[in-house]
């Protein structure tokens, strides 16, 4: 018996700016009331977006991403070589007063459920897979969006520096069957038919990070091991379903992007993809 025997499971890849897509499905999710799963496993950004969807936020995830792409307390370009284009630090401000994250209902839903955030420890590379609590909700969301170069590369959380789960572990489809999943639904940022580029700019960010030797690694072959996970569902026996929500090309946003207006396309496309995806199930 694995911890996900006989539940269905919602796995949230990240992607930094791309899940306003996710944030699209979510609140399509939200507006029909279509929650029936008993697990949630959130991946970098992808964890942000389920933390709204738990607390019942409707369209508080997207009009996040709208205000941060352009907030000077998030971008900060002049430290972009030094701490990291993006602030994530700035997340204790947004959880608590710009976009109030409700603890209490997100936390009275878990009573009776499952929620993991996926974590690379920084030191090793190593792919941890935590339930946050209420005390340290929102650091671990902040560690699980920690990406090299692009923010302060870690944060600790229970004394430990932890980055982006998304590093070792981008889309955790063979953790969640490896522990008994078999009803699983996937959110991608990741649009169907895709293929690693001939040109990866992980790629070259991987010769300029100080890191372990597994970290460099997985970042250089960060769109081979997304492949790998896609690729793995396809190897999967008959009783195993796996529903997977993704843009059929790809989407407007990057990990980063200043433009509200790719936000609000990439979001209204999630939007669709979600209703869609109703329609096949309701």
């Amino acid at each position: 018996m694995g911890i996900f025997t006989g539940k269905k499971v919602l796995i949230l890849e990240g992607g930094g700016f791309k899940t306003s897509f996710t944030g699209g499905v979510l609140d399509a999710f939200r507006s029909a009331d279509y929650e029936p799963f008993n697990s949630f496993i959130g991946v970098s950004g992808g964890s942000i977006a389920i933390s709204y969807f738990l607390s019942n936020k409707y369209g508080f995830f997207y009009q996040c991403m709208r205000m941060l792409c352009q907030d000077e307390r998030f971008i900060k370009y002049r430290k972009a070589f030094s701490d990291g284009l993006m602030n994530l630090d700035f997340f204790n401000e947004i959880a608590k007063n710009e976009f109030p994250f409700d603890f209490d209902t997100a936390c009275d839903k878990l009573i009776d459920k499952d929620y993991f955030i996926v974590l690379t420890d920084s030191e090793l590379g190593t792919t941890h897979y935590l339930q946050p609590t209420r005390d340290n909700w929102i650091d671990m969301t902040i560690a699980a969006s920690t990406v090299p170069m692009l923010t302060k590369g870690k944060h600790k959380v229970n004394g430990v520096h932890y980055s982006d789960g998304g590093i070792s572990d981008p889309i955790p489809i063979r953790w969640a069957v490896e522990n008994g999943a078999t009803d699983i639904v996937l959110i991608r940022t990741t649009h169907f038919g895709f293929k690693p580029g001939i040109f990866r700019p992980e790629y070259l960010v991987s010769k300029f990070l100080r890191a372990s030797e597994k970290i460099i690694e997985d970042v250089e072959n960060f769109q081979l091991n997304i492949k790998s996970s896609l690729d793995y569902i396809d190897t999967l026996p008959e009783h195993i379903k796996v529903d997977q929500i993704a843009p059929d090309v790809p989407l407007n946003t990057q990990i980063f992007t200043n433009s509200v207006k790719s936000i609000e396309l990439d979001y209204r496309t999630g939007l669709e993809c979600g209703l869609n995806y109703l329609q096949k199930v309701k």
